[in-house]
């Protein structure tokens, strides 16, 4: 049996999380849980996940609630595979040193996207995996592009004082930033 590598790919709402997991999928083969199946499983058995998790989201908030479980999917998939790829905008900056202390002999390699300059032209234009936002208002649309300038600007000084991985896909554009997530979740150089 090889290495145990757990990969976790973080940051809010519409900056390629999704994307980069499918390309990891597609190209290298890493399953991939995107947390959005497992926030609506707990709904069903948790009813008080409805309230953390309603626009405007508490991100700080939602991680600590969602932390115990994603903890429990992390202890799974690593059982079950080599590699495995946990995505979502609730993990935090805290996660990986957090799965580390408990995820005994696993490499854990993570990487966080956000977009500091993110617009309402960009969410109104999304055509992602998970668009969303079709029929919103022009300032319902304002509102969550704020929101998602200001998770990954949190994110941002969060992955700084941590010294983890963040890219700003606004920055360096959607296709660099794929390439390079992938580039520093692999390890290649």
């Amino acid at each position: 049996m090889g290495e145990r590598i757990l990969y976790l790919v973080g940051g809010p709402p519409r900056v390629g999380k999704s994307s980069l997991a499918q390309r990891l999928l597609k190209l290298d083969q890493i399953p991939w849980l995107p947390t959005d199946i497992l926030r609506t499983v707990l709904r069903r058995v948790l009813p008080e996940l409805d309230a953390i998790d309603q626009d405007p989201v508490d991100a700080s908030l939602l991680s600590e609630f969602m932390y115990p479980h994603i903890e429990q999917a992390a202890e799974v998939c690593a059982e079950e595979n080599e590699r495995f790829l946990i995505e979502g905008f609730e993990l935090s900056a805290s996660y990986p040193a957090r799965l580390a202390a408990i995820l005994a002999n696993i490499e854990i390699r993570v990487c966080f996207l956000g977009n500091r300059s993110f617009s309402t032209d960009d969410l109104a234009g999304y055509r992602g995996p998970k668009p969303q936002h079709h029929g919103a208002s022009r300032e319902e649309l304002s509102e969550a592009a704020t929101w998602i300038r200001q998770r990954s600007e949190q994110l941002y000084k969060e992955c700084l004082d941590a010294g983890l991985v963040y890219i700003d896909v606004g920055q360096v554009g959607f296709d660099t930033a794929m390439i390079e997530a992938r580039r520093q979740l692999l390890g290649h150089s």
